[in-house]
């Protein structure tokens, strides 16, 4: 409780009193200050009673008319205050504060309700130019005393929480131009995964967890094989979301992340609605940049979706080329035996194949895998949503991510769909396309791996009608 300028005239009036009595020997100047005094000890303890009294009976709604807008979309915010009659001798004025980010047509909403006045309501238009989850700060309720002497301001913390969304992009998620209703699908309790119950027999594919080979099969048949069990129903899911600057090509409101965070949002609603346990990483330039443990409360759901709206470009800090340790190899060999200078300076390079380890290694998606794998993490379904900036690693990630228990959904947003038109020539797009397809084919050479391209519906259909359109003029 705090006391107003009226408070401190009457002190500096009391200390007046009391230096006058002192000076003239004059008892009543005394006695009159005395007097003041304990006026304004009553005063206070009156004023302290009421103020806690309009505390409890007073009834605030500080609500929103929707909690999801669009970006630039408005949205109404309503401030009402009621109170009983018996207490509603003192004047009241509550403030509202808009969270950064948030902007009003007009002030922010304050109501201010007088004495003898029971109830008052205010609304105002609001809206947000960025993406993000906002928690309105809490409204601040100053109350005052009959007299004008003490002021009390208390905070209300039940306050609204809105979320702003990007306009939702034109979504194609599909495979080879064909779109899919549902990648995440339905819970499956034959889906491989640790148990007991045999699910199925097949070959060996690089990256399987050899503790699953069945060697009576393998000698008996000639060739690796491995021996797939049940796994549990419940799905535990782990949300993967690359945001470094190779997710920036596209327009404004339509980038390579924007679809990005579209279609992890959709991944996180559905997990949600099922009840799994959903986790989160997201994967900047030096690393994970967020953290989010896998849990199926509500607000683990609302702390990643926060998340998701919350993700901004990171700059690249590489500039390394994507030839592959293999590959690497291959040149090496073909350069064994050569003396000359180009040979000896280039053999320098591609000869020690510990550099490309140390090089996947350090790469910020690859890492992130292994330190999930490394965590206990690596069971369930590991959803990666990246770029096919760099091909080779994303193959090095998917290939960390398998040797784990997991089933991994991959979703690619291909570069070349999210070109500018006008500097596009569609039969060297068509190219393009068709080089990322096979390598989103390559990905799905293990069975416990799915993976998707995400682009403009517009854009991909537009690349496929003039592939179609040419095929039918040659023939």
């Amino acid at each position: 409780m705090e006391v107003t300028e009226q408070w401190w005239t009457l002190a500096s009036a009391g200390l007046l009193l009391v230096g006058l009595g002192v000076l003239a020997d004059q008892l009543v100047f005394l006695a009159a200050a005395a007097g003041l005094g304990a006026w304004l000890l009553g005063a206070a303890i009156t004023a302290s009673q009421s103020f806690a009294a309009q505390q409890r009976q007073l009834t605030i709604e500080y609500t929103l008319a929707t909690t999801e807008i669009f970006v630039d979309t408005a949205a109404e915010l309503t401030l009402r205050v009621s109170r009983p009659p018996e207490t509603a001798q003192e004047p009241i004025v509550i403030d509202a504060e808009l969270p950064p980010g948030i902007s009003a047509e007009t002030e922010s909403p304050s109501v201010a309700l007088q004495a003898g006045e029971t109830t008052q309501t205010t609304t105002c238009t609001i809206s947000s130019s960025v993406v993000g989850r906002f928690e309105f700060p809490p409204a601040t309720i100053s109350i005052g005393d009959r007299y004008q002497l003490y002021k009390v301001a208390l905070p209300y913390t039940e306050t609204p929480t809105l979320t702003a969304q990007p306009h939702t992009p034109e979504l194609h998620v599909g495979q080879g131009g064909t779109g899919v209703q549902s990648a995440y699908g339905q819970h499956r309790s034959d889906r491989p995964g640790p148990g007991v119950t045999t699910r199925e027999l097949r070959e060996y594919v690089p990256g399987d967890d050899v503790q699953q080979i069945d060697w009576n099969a393998t000698a008996r048949l000639g060739e690796t094989y491995v021996r797939e069990t049940e796994g549990e129903t419940d799905r535990r899911t782990l949300l993967i979301v690359d945001h470094r600057n190779r997710m920036a090509a596209g327009t404004d409101g339509g980038t390579m992340l924007e679809y990005a965070r579209e279609v992890a949002g959709g991944i996180a609603q559905t997990a949600a609605e099922h009840g799994d346990p959903l986790g989160f990483r997201a994967v900047g330039s030096q690393g994970i940049t967020t953290q989010i443990t896998a849990g199926t409360t509500p607000q683990t759901y609302s702390r990643i979706e926060s998340a998701l709206y919350s993700l901004q470009l990171t700059a690249e800090t590489s500039t390394e080329g994507t030839r592959s340790a293999p590959q690497a190899r291959r040149l090496a060999t073909r350069l064994d035996g050569d003396t000359s200078r180009f040979g000896t300076v280039l053999g320098a390079y591609v000869g020690d194949q510990t550099q490309y380890v140390q090089r996947f290694r350090a790469d910020p998606l690859v890492s992130t895998v292994r330190q999930v794998h490394a965590n206990g993490g690596g069971e369930g379904l590991i959803v990666i949503v990246t770029s096919d900036k760099d091909p080779v690693k994303l193959q090095e990630a998917v290939k960390t991510a398998i040797h784990g228990d997991s089933r991994i959904l991959v979703f690619i947003t291909p570069h070349c769909l999210f070109e500018p038109p006008a500097l596009s020539d569609l039969d060297a797009l068509y190219e393009r396309y068709r080089e990322f397809e096979e390598v989103r084919r390559d990905l799905e050479r293990h069975p416990r791996v799915s993976a998707f391209e995400v682009a403009p519906s517009s854009r991909i259909q537009q690349v496929l009608a003039h592939r179609q359109a040419a095929a039918i003029t040659t023939q």
